[in-house]
């Protein structure tokens, strides 16, 4: 008995080593930590390549397209000026009519149009520019401007109406500060929740607005009383700079609780450096930029945010109320949800145990099903 035991005992070994899975190089390739790290090298290689064209495609290259000018005119026509424009300078240009050089001005300053041409009863021909509204429309247009003398056959004086500060004199400040209020924004949330994980919903909720409000005065102080490059009224643009900065925060706050810390900063860079940042209207003017980012720029944070500053630092009396729609909705839709899933996953409390997994929710309706069955 004792022998067959004993001789049997090598079958039994060798049954379990069987079972055991061999260590392969695969095998540790795909359970090491190698594996993640070539997912990542993977991603941000794909992600280099779309940052470095799209900005390229929207920013390298602009082609100017339906760009809205006024006329003043008694001997051309909206349809005669357009035509010919785009005949001798291969842009399209939407003209539209004006009675009176008064008229033109104040569509100029309500921003319906970036320039404007008037005939003056003397013959001679004046081109409101605006650099505020835009300034590569505006050099577009003074650069357009020897052609224009050729269509009309008079001279053209090229008179900026509302120019930019000198010390920004290419239109570019209102740009960084979007930037620096979007970028700031969504790096100070991963970094309050990578060094304060413990707080409770209540906790991040209050340091997001702390860290938007003193981030969104940094900025405003810094190019306004500090440094003087915008001619800014410092309360109303730090209150959208602190605005901008918390959608950005919880924007990424709400990927994060949704799909995880590892992964909630790709949506969260696709949603405003690929896309929100570009298409902002900030660095070139929309009718320059290709469609897809023309009609981008409108419903997004950043462009939202330029539209509002530009208002504010240069067109006080004539404030457009959609930017500051935009920037609500979005600020509701991003705390809201955020709360929302915080709060369904994780509770009002510090972070711990996932209260409820997608995938749980998702085998519900299968159990519920098994048991009517049953």
């Amino acid at each position: 008995m004792t022998s067959n035991e004993n001789a049997a005992e090598p079958t039994g070994t060798a049954s379990t080593a069987a079972e055991v899975p061999a260590d392969t190089p695969s095998r540790r390739f795909r359970d090491g930590p190698h594996l993640p790290a070539l997912v990542v090298t993977l991603i941000v290689t794909v992600i280099a390549g779309l940052f470095a064209g799209t900005y390229a495609w929207a920013m390298g290259d602009p082609q100017p397209h339906d760009v809205p000018i006024g006329l003043v005119s008694t001997t051309h026509t909206p349809d005669e000026l357009a035509t010919e424009l785009q005949a001798r300078t291969g842009t399209t240009f939407v003209v539209r009519p004006y009675a009176t050089e008064t008229d033109a001005e104040a569509a100029i300053r309500e921003q319906v149009v970036y320039g404007a041409l008037v005939e003056q009863l003397n013959g001679s021909v004046r081109l409101y520019v605006s650099s505020a509204s835009g300034a590569s429309v505006a050099r577009l247009l003074e650069a357009d401007a020897p052609r224009l003398e050729q269509s009309i056959g008079q001279p053209v004086t090229v008179i900026d109406a509302h120019p930019l500060g000198p010390k920004d004199p290419n239109g570019l400040v209102l740009f960084y500060v979007a930037l620096a209020a979007v970028v700031i924004g969504f790096v100070g949330a991963i970094q309050t929740r990578v060094n304060a994980a413990k707080l409770t919903l209540a906790g991040e909720l209050f340091w997001d607005v702390v860290r938007s409000v003193l981030g969104g005065f940094a900025i405003a102080f810094t190019v306004g009383p500090l440094l003087g490059v915008l001619p800014i009224p410092f309360f109303a643009v730090w209150g959208v700079l602190a605005l901008t900065m918390l959608i950005a925060g919880a924007t990424y706050s709400f990927w994060r609780v949704l799909i995880g810390a590892r992964w909630a900063m790709l949506p969260t860079w696709i949603v405003f450096v690929l896309i929100s940042n570009p298409s902002s209207g900030g660095a070139v003017a929309p009718e320059l930029l290709p469609p897809f980012y023309q009609f981008m720029g409108r419903w997004l944070p950043t462009g939202a945010t330029v539209r509002a500053v530009r208002d504010l630092t240069y067109f006080p009396e004539n404030l457009h109320l959609e930017p500051y729609i935009v920037l609500v909705v979005w600020l509701v839709a991003s705390v809201g949800l955020f709360t929302a899933v915080r709060l369904f996953r994780y509770g009002p409390g510090a972070p711990g145990d996932i209260l409820h997994t997608w995938r749980s929710i998702a085998r519900r309706p299968a159990q519920a099903d098994g048991a009517a069955g049953f």
